[in-house]
């Protein structure tokens, strides 16, 4: 009998176990720390109102890309869990910026709208493949993945 219990003991240990493992995996944050690393913030009073748009999805802020160089205004496409999000989701750029868009490879087949039709990239899903607009107008421009928009798979750009 003593025997039996130890046995059962283990058979639910291993259980418990893979049942945490599975569910770190299929619904795990996801990480995308790496893009935000170093990137400089909206002040949190001057944040962009992008009318509920980005509301129900994860992320930290706006990232302020004003001073940065053409070549580092990359927004990252297939990020975060299941590859299911643009990395950084927020973004300020100066007018007249072009914005290029870079496929992970992860998540499948990805695109970016603008919600207006100002822009559409196309479904793409290489790594590394691209896609770029010049912004010459300022405003607010929110975009999505037309796959995977009930996913939350959403971003946006505060142009100034």
């Amino acid at each position: 009998m003593r025997e039996r219990a130890t046995r059962r003991r283990i058979l639910e240990g291993v259980g418990l176990a893979a049942t945490a493992g599975l569910a770190g995996c299929l619904f795990g944050r996801g990480d995308d720390g790496d893009y935000y690393e170093g990137e400089s913030f909206v002040a949190e009073d001057d944040e962009p109102d992008f009318g509920g748009h980005l509301d129900g999805i994860d992320h930290p802020g706006t990232v302020d890309w004003t001073g940065a160089s053409e070549e580092a205004l990359v927004v990252a496409v297939g990020t975060g869990r299941e590859g299911m999000g643009y990395a950084p989701r927020a973004v300020r750029v100066g007018a007249g910026s072009t914005v290029t868009w870079e496929w992970t490879g992860s998540g499948g087949r990805h695109d970016v709208v603008e919600t207006d039709g100002v822009f559409d990239s196309g479904e793409q899903y290489g790594e590394g493949e691209t896609f770029s607009f010049t912004f010459d107008e300022p405003g607010v421009y929110t975009y999505y993945c037309t796959p995977h928009r009930h996913r939350g798979m959403k971003g946006a750009l505060e142009i100034v």
